[in-house]
């Protein structure tokens, strides 16, 4: 008796055990497929895509990333000038410092702060060169930008010193603006044409009123200063692009009347694709004619011109040479002519290394030949250049 109850004993423990291990085994297969079908799903899921730069600036910003964009732009020069007191000179030309962030996912807002030499005293002047907010989703291809801006004028005007191939303005812009070209406070639109046609347009139109220069002042009166410009881009062949411009300005000048400029400009790019960082060439050039009234009867009547080329000679090294012509807006008697040859070094997009050599003739002054050495050094981020 005692021998069979052992026996059913150890038969009912077997029972159990088999019966554990049936339900162990289930439960881990069922973990296992539920693996699997997890796996199945996340590979059937599309890839995030990359966000556009666009995107991500229209993009509003997380607490993760609240600050704005920083960055510090250097230029840094060393010259020789045949005529003045101090003929050669070491010098800081200019720092800059520029913030900029989205606003929400409708804008963008840009400060540029420099500290440039004053021509007068030599010393640093500190100036606030940019402030502006900048739409990002406004219908029909239309932006908005509202502040202190450099007006759509040509194609140098756009630009800061540091952006530039050589190392100064052509004449053109330093006598008919100023060294820098010119600053507007007010409104600027552009709209991006429907075109049926198989290029690129688009149209600026800038309202307010222009920082006091060699054409155009605030005025003392109601009166506005008006810029417009139309672009015109064409795709000439894989490797190549031509840009055609036209610009227009109104405003009140010194005498208290008005000053008409008008402006054409030309830009043709070669860039072969399968050289693309190692070979390119550009030619450009801007035409720019002026009537200024000084009172019911007098119009002066004048014009500039200049004319670049720049080829690169390899991944870091550019050669360019320009030739300025220009009068001035108030003088037509008075001229410039100059010629510069330039020698460029890139080690970086953050580091440029430019040795300038220039020959000026002026018919009411002495003539002068000088050359300049710029180094440009930048940290932190900054936004793309004009192409």
């Amino acid at each position: 008796m005692n021998f069979y109850r052992i026996i059913s004993i150890i038969l009912a423990l077997l029972c159990l055990a088999l019966t554990s291990a049936g339900a162990q085994q289930t439960d881990s297969s069922a973990v296992a497929d539920s693996i699997l079908l997890l796996q199945l799903q996340r590979s059937m899921q599309p890839a995030a895509a990359t966000p556009t730069i666009q995107q991500a600036q229209a993009a509003p910003r997380s607490t993760l990333s609240t600050n704005p964009d920083l960055s510090a732009i250097g230029d840094f020069r060393s010259s020789y000038i045949s005529v003045g007191k101090r003929k050669l000179d070491v010098y800081l030309n200019e720092l800059e410092f520029q913030v900029s962030s989205v606003v929400d996912p409708y804008a963008r807002a840009e400060f540029l702060f420099s500290y440039g030499k004053d021509l007068l005293t030599g010393e640093l002047a500190p100036d606030l060169e940019i402030a502006t907010l900048t739409s990002l989703s406004l219908p029909y291809q239309l932006q908005l930008t509202l502040g202190k801006f450099k007006p759509t004028f040509g194609k140098i005007n756009i630009l800061h010193p540091h952006a530039f191939s050589f190392v100064d303005f052509p004449k053109l812009t330093e006598n008919y603006f100023s060294p820098e070209g010119m600053f507007m406070e007010g409104a600027s639109a552009s709209w991006l044409v429907p075109n049926p046609c198989d290029f690129f347009q688009e149209l600026s139109l800038e309202v307010g009123r222009i920082e006091q220069n060699a054409s155009l002042v605030r005025g003392e009166n109601s009166q506005l200063a008006f810029v417009a410009h139309l672009k015109n881009f064409f795709d000439l062949t894989q490797n190549s692009t031509l840009e055609l411009g036209f610009s227009g300005a109104n405003g009140p000048n010194q005498s208290g009347f008005s000053s008409t400029i008008g402006g054409v400009d030309l830009t043709y790019k070669w860039k072969p694709v399968q050289y693309n960082t190692l070979q390119s060439f550009t030619w450009q050039s801007e035409f720019l004619f002026s009537n200024m009234r000084s009172d019911e009867e007098t119009v002066t009547k004048t014009h500039g011109i200049y004319s670049l080329v720049e080829y690169q000679l390899g991944q870091r090294w550019f050669v360019g040479a320009r030739y300025d012509y220009s009068q001035y807006p108030d003088d037509g008697g008075r001229r410039d002519i100059a010629g510069a040859a330039l020698l460029r070094f890139q080690p970086t997009e953050f580091q440029i290394l430019a040795l300038e050599y220039q020959y000026t003739d002026r018919n009411y002054d002495r003539s002068s030949q000088g050359i300049i050495f710029r180094i440009i050094f930048g940290i932190g981020s900054h936004a793309a250049h004009q192409y």
